[in-house]
């Protein structure tokens, strides 16, 4: 797994308007270019802009623990989710 390339993938979006944008309305142009296995990228696609909103929203931990549901697991960029709020 490239734990890594989700990270920076979910930061992007968090901090990066017109990627999150992106990402949900043609996400294999905005994936294209991160080292994601196969996994991880149907995982990152089948996150809802709604579940993704309430993702960026929740503490560290939280986030951590829905990550793990979606198969998207490590810890996430901290210093760009903080930047988004």
């Amino acid at each position: 797994m490239s734990v890594k390339a989700v990270e920076s993938v979910l930061a992007r979006a968090m901090t990066d308007k017109s990627f999150a944008s992106l990402l949900f309305s043609n996400a294999e142009q905005a994936l294209a270019g991160f080292d994601l296995t196969e996994e991880e990228t149907t995982n990152l696609k089948a996150i809802t802009h709604a579940d993704f909103d309430a993702l960026s929203n929740l503490a560290p931990e939280e986030r951590k623990s829905m990550g793990d549901k979606w198969g998207l697991t490590g810890n996430h960029n901290e210093t760009a989710l903080k930047a988004r709020q």
